[in-house]
């Protein structure tokens, strides 16, 4: 059905997927609470060289996956493989 709302189960093997391709393409997955006064749930950065997206460990599923979907469409990913669902969503 077109514009509902993924099921947990399917959240959670996204999030994986997700996850996986990050890591793939060398970049560091690092769960740190952000402050409260940056208002984000985490972000893509370059520190010392190398490609790392913190992510607050309290944001809620969806919301990791977005973190995660914004830095994987900001990274080249034409040439890596990926699930369509996860496709779809770039």
């Amino acid at each position: 059905m077109a514009g509902a709302h993924p099921t947990p189960v399917d959240l959670t093997s996204q999030l994986g997927a997700l996850e996986r391709a990050l890591t793939r393409m060398g970049i560091s997955l690092l769960e740190e609470e952000l402050p409260d006064e940056a208002h984000i749930d985490g972000g893509l950065c370059k520190v010392a060289g190398a490609m790392v997206l913190y992510i607050t460990p309290s944001a809620p599923p969806w919301r990791r996956a977005e973190v995660l979907l914004d830095a994987l469409r900001r990274l080249p990913h034409r040439d890596i493989w990926l699930p369509p669902e996860i496709r779809q969503l770039l």
